[in-house]
């Protein structure tokens, strides 16, 4: 009796689970980044099912070559890492995968490979890095600073959708840009509904990466370290 009640409660358990993982996830927020010589970073990242905090891809796999339909190359990272743990019905990971040997000034594109309940990715392409002094092509970099506030307090001095609005900008000039250089904050999440207009620290990073996605999927984008400082006066 009692290993049917055992036998009973697993296979609900497995049905619930099975359930809640219907709808497949898809790696999202995905950017490129520098590698060293001749190498490309791919790092991207993927919610967890609710109520399960074990890794949805423990061995990372990006398929990359020079024809979108013919991705020969498999490059694979055992390495990862999760995120707000403690919330089990959002745990975050987050992967990275670095795709060598890979030829100078060159179109390259990739996929990131589907694993467990996280499809695969859509084919993207960036290109790779020219070689360090080459001189015969300009280097186009877009330079620029601070996304702005989003949210109620956004709204009431810079007008409705300010991040959206810079995003587009970006995107309109994308086909003419190398590398984006960022001075500043990405998104403004601090917890406060003022400024977030009820999105939490997660979701509002989450929000504005997943956004950002059509162009750090193929292009490199640097943020830079941006710091406020403080000037206090003490008495003499």
């Amino acid at each position: 009796m009692y290993t049917f009640l055992l036998f009973l409660l697993f296979a609900i358990a497995k049905a619930v689970d099975g359930y809640i993982c219907l709808e497949r996830r898809v790696p999202d927020q995905i950017r490129l980044a520098f590698a060293g010589n001749n190498a490309v970073n791919v790092g991207w990242h993927s919610y967890a099912c609710p109520f399960r905090i074990d890794n949805p891809n423990p061995t990372p796999t990006v398929f990359y070559g020079l024809s979108r339909t013919t991705l020969k190359f498999t490059s694979v990272n055992r390495q990862s890492k999760a995120y707000n743990r403690r919330n089990i019905i959002k745990t975050s990971w987050f992967y990275s995968v670095e795709l060598r040997n890979l030829k100078p000034s060159t179109i390259y594109y990739y996929k990131i490979a589907a694993s467990q309940y996280v499809s695969a990715s859509n084919i993207y392409s960036f290109k790779s890095p020219p070689t360090l002094g080459d001189r015969r092509r300009a280097i186009n970099i877009a330079a620029y600073g601070d996304l702005g506030v989003d949210g109620l307090l956004g709204t009431v001095t810079n007008g409705a959708g300010l991040f959206e609005r810079a995003l587009r900008a970006l995107q309109r000039i994308l086909p003419k840009v190398d590398f984006f250089l960022h001075h500043g904050d990405i998104c403004y999440a601090d917890n406060t509904p003022l400024l977030l207009f009820g999105k939490t620290y997660e979701e509002a990073m989450d929000y504005c990466q997943t956004a950002m996605m059509k162009i750090t999927s193929t292009r490199f984008y640097m943020t830079a370290v941006l710091t406020y400082s403080k000037i206090t006066n003490k008495p003499s």
